[in-house]
């Protein structure tokens, strides 16, 4: 597991990420809002729930003062931390030992200064800080995955003149003694009979451009020494806001599976979909012997993966009920709670409805889904979901959704010539418009499954293929119809313009509604830019009152969010692929942001595979080629065209109504051909990616480096797990700030990235005086501090003011005013510009202010940023 840490320095930034978690198991977590329950009560809606939920584990890992620093409790791991001035010490409930940390000594090899106690130990909710002084924080923070551990340096110490490395030793608190671990990226830590307690694990280290800086673990005198090169590390600093969690593959990896062609998240639970995966195996975990059975092939199998602290492992491979070859089970899943359903769009039985004769082969390619539920840490099948109408080449299951008791299943090449919901028998049966399209909505009453609706577009054609892609939350469902083709564009254009089809496979999305058990249409969704062969609803997602569309094929040479008109319009780059953003407004739906990748590129097929969870969306490109591994590689990584069809994966998120690129994504262990982004899911601060040709021949959670390089298992594929973390500050700090009239000085911070390009800076200014107002101004260069009312103003040249509509902010009850800044409309004096690459920027905040000597204003402390 990769922290990330905040830092507002000019030099070296050090991400050295470091959960501990225990190796005996952890006890359950107590006293959660419905204990631990996945699924929201009735009337709150899933994004409703997860937020009350991730209020409630925030509020549990936070800090308490004691007379010496601070204590946090890690309820998922049962222990108990106490911080003073000197390090950190874990006490578990139980376990016979204690454990810790206090640095010691930081420097250069040869010389790492011994350090004494910390200027200042400090905490704000869940993150407890010491400050060492020469430009050196540590950090611990505690959440449900564990307590993490890291460092940011500020200032790059004396002594890099010898070549060695950057060196943190560390005293060991308590009995026990380190170990490293093969790789010495990570150390146990084991007692008196050499058995292990827990790890420390996961060191990186990131330099300005993102990239990894050698970084490894040694032991000395008994004391843990971590060690950085950092010899021509670029600056100035940035950081990275996500970190790849997990690296995951099959239990019986093999070549061809295709594992990670779908995936799903919810919570703490991950499935994968290996829909070419060869055993004879039925039911729930068969064993090691049936999952090396390769006699059915392309029957297909699903598996899933949950987390318990931060640790992620196997919990159990699912098989159909009625496992036959070529059925093609796990190219779908979906999971919401204790639910899973898997689509198996090859299955060939003629049964109708649920829990059918599943023996009878007699319909090819109809298709069917499965539903399995958990009970404890136990799986078991629940449902074998057909539909109402089976048919032959109806590839019922080709796409599947759940959300609570409610699961919705595609069946893309179905043929009936019905129009909306619940047409009856015979609009059932009438197969006239070959491959229309059709989705079905099935309710669970205790253990019982039912079909409730069925679904048709209100201008069914032939060959739309509606239901290609299906998505539901709560009581809102959206199908996806890639080959539509009439060329509306926005939302619900009318009768005649969906009858158009001047704009062959251009796409559509339908929006349903539920009131009761009674389904509707409530929108008909088309580009914005609507054109033919777009292929606009090959991916659809919801969450709330927010619904994203793909459109791999569409052609724009646009980048990033909300281009423009004329941007839109460009057609020169083939199958670059967009992503539109909806959302609704009571039951009104309107397009929020088209949204394309920071290096829109031809046939990357961006927007192959979506997600969205609350405000954060991401987009698949899974023929992507550059080369860059990781997060956030920078310009050149990203421009970067060598590893053709590697594939990428891209992170938004919304503030107020604004999207910004919040990440890129790429495989740890990235390789040609791989199509890491096939499948993508999100679930609060954790994404999935999935990578169907990934050729590894590892097995298992995180094989380590070997393992992930070796391509002997070709088109095998990976899942990979990303944690998403807080907003992380960039810059440095300048200008001292002069007291106001709270008795403290005014500061200023920047979050976001210093990659130009993202576009996604916020301004925040603190420790203000409560209901007054105030604006940001700007410079490109800084000064000597010349008195202005109470402050000091540092910015020197033109200084522009944020003034505008929106700009002129008020300091709310915790003192503080943000801004989110556009930095393609930066205020000079009379013009509005872009700040670009290589751009040095900086930023002060003024604030109305009573002062001592009877002055009106204020100024807070500065803030650089050096844009890349």
């Amino acid at each position: 597991m990769k922290p990330h840490l905040a830092a507002r320095s000019v030099l070296l930034f050090l991400l050295l990420g470091l959960p501990l978690f225990a190796q005996q198991p952890a006890p359950r977590a107590l006293d959660a809002p419905r204990s631990s329950a996945q699924e929201p009560p009735a009337g709150l809606s899933p994004d409703d729930w997860s937020s009350i939920r991730a209020a409630w584990e925030d509020g549990r890992h936070a800090a308490r003062a004691t007379d010496e620093g601070f204590v946090t409790r890690t309820p998922g791991q049962a222990w108990t931390t106490e911080f003073d001035r000197d390090g950190a010490t874990t006490t578990p409930d139980s376990g016979g030992w204690t454990w810790g940390l206090e640095l010691a000594g930081f420097g250069f090899q040869g010389a790492p200064g011994e350090v004494e106690q910390a200027a200042s130990v400090s905490a704000e909710g869940a993150r407890v800080s010491l400050e060492w002084g020469d430009g050196l924080t540590e950090w611990w923070i505690n959440d449900t995955r564990g307590l993490e551990h890291g460092f940011t340096v500020h200032e790059r110490p004396d002594g890099g003149e010898s070549g060695g490395p950057l060196r943190f030793a560390l005293d060991v608190r308590g009995g026990l003694r380190p170990e490293i671990v093969e790789g010495r990226r990570s150390a146990r830590f084991v007692d008196e009979g050499g058995s292990s307690a827990l790890s420390y694990s996961g060191l990186v280290a990131f330099d300005a451009l993102g990239q990894d800086l050698d970084a490894w673990m040694e032991v000395a005198d008994g004391r843990l020494v971590l060690c950085v090169k950092e010899c021509g590390a670029a600056y100035p600093i940035t950081v990275d806001p996500v970190v790849q969690a997990a690296y995951l593959k099959a239990s019986n990896t093999d070549g061809s599976d295709r594992f990670g062609s779908a995936v799903a998240i919810s919570g703490d639970t991950v499935v994968v979909g290996a829909p070419l995966e060869a055993s004879n195996a039925t039911g729930v975990n068969g064993g090691a012997a049936a999952e090396a059975d390769n006699s059915a092939q392309s029957a297909g199998a699903a598996y899933v993966f949950t987390r318990i602290g931060a640790t992620w492992s196997q919990q159990a491979y699912l098989k159909a009920s009625n496992t036959d070859a070529s059925d093609r089970f796990g190219e779908s899943v979906a999971v919401s709670g204790d639910t899973v359903v898997v689509g198996a769009r090859g299955e060939r039985s003629s049964a109708t409805g649920v829990n059918g004769d599943q023996s009878d082969n007699s319909a090819q390619f109809a298709g069917a889904a499965y539903v399995f539920t958990r009970s404890g840490a136990a799986w078991s099948q629940q449902a074998y979901l057909k539909a109402s109408n089976t048919d032959q080449l109806d590839q019922f299951g080709g796409s599947v959704a759940v959300s609570g008791d409610t699961v919705v299943i595609g069946a893309r090449s179905e043929s009936s010539n019905a129009t909306g919901v619940n047409g009856g028998a015979a609009a059932e049966a009438d197969n006239s418009a070959g491959s229309a399209g059709a989705a079905y909505v099935f309710t669970r009453s205790g253990a019982t499954w039912s079909q409730q609706a069925y679904l048709k577009a209100s201008n069914t054609d032939a060959v739309d293929q509606f239901g290609w892609s299906v998505a539901v939350s709560g009581d809102t469902v959206v199908v996806g119809a890639r080959s539509e083709s009439s060329n509306a564009t926005g939302v619900n254009g009318g009768a005649a313009a969906e009858a158009d089809n001047s704009a062959g496979s251009a796409g559509a999305a339908y929006v349903f509604t539920r009131s009761g058990a009674t389904w509707s249409q409530q929108a008909y969704l088309k580009a914005s830019n609507t054109d033919a062969v777009d292929q606009f609803g090959w991916s659809v997602a919801v969450s709330g009152d927010t619904v994203v569309v793909g459109a791999p094929f569409e052609k724009s040479n646009a980048t990033g969010v909300n281009g423009g008109a004329a941007a839109e319009a460009d057609n020169s780059a083939q199958f670059a692929g967009a992503a539109f953003v909806f959302t609704r407004s009571s039951t009104a739906w309107s397009q929020q942001a088209y949204v394309k990748a920071s290096n829109t590129d031809a046939d990357d097929y961006f927007g192959w595979s979506v997600a969205v969870s609350g405000d954060t969306v991401v987009v698949g490109a899974d023929l992507e080629d550059s080369s860059a591994t990781g997060v956030n590689g920078g310009a050149a990584a990203e421009a970067d065209n060598s590893a053709p069809v590697a594939g990428a994966a891209y992170v938004f998120t919304r503030s107020g109504a604004a999207w910004s690129q919040r990440a890129y994504l790429k495989a740890s262990n990235t390789d040609q051909l791989d199509q890491f982004g096939r499948s993508v899911a999100v679930s609060g601060d954790t994404v999935v990616i999935g990578a169907r040709s990934e050729s590894s021949n590892a097995t298992g959670v995180n094989g380590g480096e070997a393992a992930e390089a070796d391509n002997s298992a070709t088109d095998a594929g990976a899942a990979y797990l990303f944690d998403l973390v807080a907003p992380v500050t960039i810059g440095s700090s300048f200008c001292p700030s002069n007291p106001n009239s709270t008795g403290v000085a005014g500061e200023i911070s920047a979050t976001g990235s210093a990659t130009a390009a993202y576009n996604d800076l916020t301004l925040t200014a603190s420790n203000l005086p409560a209901g007054q107002v105030g604006i940001f101004v700007t410079s490109a260069t800084t000064v000597a501090g010349s008195t202005v009312g109470e402050g000091l103003l540092c910015l020197g040249g033109q200084v522009s003011r944020y003034n505008a509509a929106g700009q002129v902010l008020q300091v709310d009850a915790a003192g503080e005013f943000s801004l989110a800044v556009d930095l393609t409309q930066t205020p000079l004096p009379s013009t509005l510009t872009a700040v670009m690459a290589g751009d040095t920027r900086s930023w002060q905040a003024w604030y109305r202010d009573v002062g001592g000597s009877g002055a009106t204003s204020n100024f807070t402390s500065g803030v650089t940023v050096i844009w890349n």
